[in-house]
C-alpha cells in the first residue's frame, strides 16, 4: 500500500513537470539548489549511489534509494528511470513524509 502511494506521488510530480530527470539534470538542480530531494533507484551503480548520496549530503538535499530502474520507470511515464530530482517543495515533503512511514 506504501508502494502505491509512493509511486502515485511520483506520477504526480512528474505531470506537475517537478521533476529532473538523468544525472547531468538532477546533479545541476542539486547545486542551484533546485532539487527537494533526490531519488536513485536501488539497482543504480555504487558510483552513482556514492556520487549522489555525497552532493546531496554536501548541500543538504533529502536522498533516498528505493525501487528499482524499471518500476521508477512505470511510474515516471518512461522505460526506466535511475536518478531523478523532484523540484516542487510539497510533493517532495508528501514523497519523503511516504518513504519515512
Amino acid at each position: 500500500m506504501q508502494n502505491d502511494k509512493f509511486f502515485r506521488m511520483l506520477g504526480l510530480a512528474v505531470r506537475a513537470g517537478s521533476v529532473a530527470f538523468g544525472e547531468g539534470a538532477v546533479r545541476d538542480s542539486i547545486r542551484s539548489k533546485v532539487a527537494k530531494m533526490v531519488i536513485v533507484s536501488q539497482d543504480g551503480s555504487d558510483n552513482t549511489k556514492k556520487k549522489f548520496s555525497d552532493n546531496c549530503r554536501f548541500y543538504s538535499v533529502p536522498y533516498f534509494e528505493c525501487s528499482n530502474r524499471f518500476d521508477l520507470g512505470k511510474a515516471t511515464g518512461r522505460s526506466f528511470a535511475v536518478v531523478m530530482a523532484v523540484t516542487n517543495d510539497g510533493l517532495a515533503k508528501g514523497i519523503i513524509d511516504i518513504l519515512q512511514n
